[in-house]
């Protein structure tokens, strides 16, 4: 047992933190910073993508639609986020009041994320070794992957949590999905972000690819943007040239940096690729080519189905852009409207 009883009690709450999500709440993470006495430790509550590291420090990015979860030890520790009837819970009884008295938080953590909580567990660990995790600019890293904790000396494995991303100035956050808000036309969706992005705002979210999901609205959403951000934002109404261009690029501008940030993070730009490589050699009043290059494309498009061969992909679940007909995911009507040579011509 932990001898410091002020300790113990913020050992409980992260305990509390680690009942919830066994329950299958990982998305909920904690933010721990040091009062700036240096006599508190102080806990936040926050969902996944709202502590991300921004280059220094840990940081808490503003959120909307969550109650604010914040908790400090203060000089007994056990009042927790201020309340005064869980001074003697114990870690499940405290995950308990939690659920019932932060009910939009839970229901915005309510994910499974097995790399955080799997952390998690191990931070637990050394918690209850009186090494409580200690964010903030005070006590600042050496690197991303080195945690300070409460006992000098004593480093942790930093949390598997977001970066911000800098491109030339501006700094830009991932945000975890659903991305579509209730209401939304799902083709026409992205609009509003991409539209975001161009605005000069220090700070602009990007949306994570939705691919645990497995929603064919969200992953249809995010292609469509795709789409539109190559022809309204990059300037492309022809596959040919977009597709050279990507190739060839010596120095990315700005808007192909946000464009590889979106839709490349994990490697999946190759399901848009292939699909629009298909749609060029379906139109040859469009792209007209000598027999050679036309090879040269239906070779590129078998490399590319060679890379993509996971039974699972090629059956179209999850949903992409290339896999489950000529057109799964119906792309291109976001370009409705816009000029009558567009990227898809759908």
């Amino acid at each position: 047992m932990i001898e410091d009883a002020l300790i113990r009690r913020c050992v409980r709450l992260l305990g509390a933190v680690h009942e919830l999500h066994k329950q299958g709440y990982q998305d909920l993470v904690v933010s721990c910073p040091m009062a700036p006495s240096g006599t508190s430790w102080r806990c936040s509550l926050l969902p996944f993508d709202q502590v991300q590291w921004d280059g220094n420090m840990w940081s808490e990015l503003l959120g909307e639609g969550v109650e604010p979860a914040r908790h400090s030890s203060g000089h007994i520790g056990n009042e927790y986020f201020g309340w005064t009837d869980a001074k003697s819970d114990t870690a499940r009884e405290l995950a308990e009041k939690i659920k019932l008295r932060f009910p939009r938080l839970m229901a915005r953590t309510k994910r499974l994320n097995f790399e955080y909580s799997g952390w998690f567990t191990y931070m637990l660990g050394e918690a209850e070794q009186g090494h409580l995790p200690v964010m903030g600019r005070d006590y600042q890293e050496e690197y991303r992957e080195k945690l300070a904790t409460t006992t000098p000396g004593v480093w942790l494995k930093g949390p598997p949590l977001f970066s911000m991303v800098r491109v030339r100035g501006k700094t830009y956050h991932y945000t975890r999905p659903p991305h579509l808000k209730s209401g939304d036309d799902w083709h026409e969706a992205y609009k509003r972000l991409v539209l975001m992005w161009q605005e000069d705002k220090h700070s602009c979210p990007l949306p994570q690819y939705p691919i645990d999901t497995g929603d064919t609205f969200e992953l249809g959403a995010y292609w469509e943007g795709a789409i539109y951000y190559i022809q309204t934002i990059l300037g492309f109404t022809d596959i040919r040239r977009f597709l050279s261009a990507m190739e060839t690029l010596s120095e990315r501008p700005e808007h192909w940096d946000v464009f590889f940030l979106v839709w490349n993070s994990e490697g999946q730009l190759i399901y848009l690729i292939a699909f629009l490589t298909r749609r060029l050699l379906a139109e040859p009043q469009k792209y007209l080519m000598e027999p050679s290059e036309r090879d040269d494309w239906e070779q590129r498009l078998r490399s590319l189905e060679c890379q993509m061969n996971h039974h699972w992909i090629q059956s179209g679940r999850p949903p992409n852009p290339y896999y489950g007909g000529g057109n799964p995911l119906h792309l291109g009507l976001i370009l409705t409207g816009l000029s009558e040579d567009n990227l898809v011509n759908t």
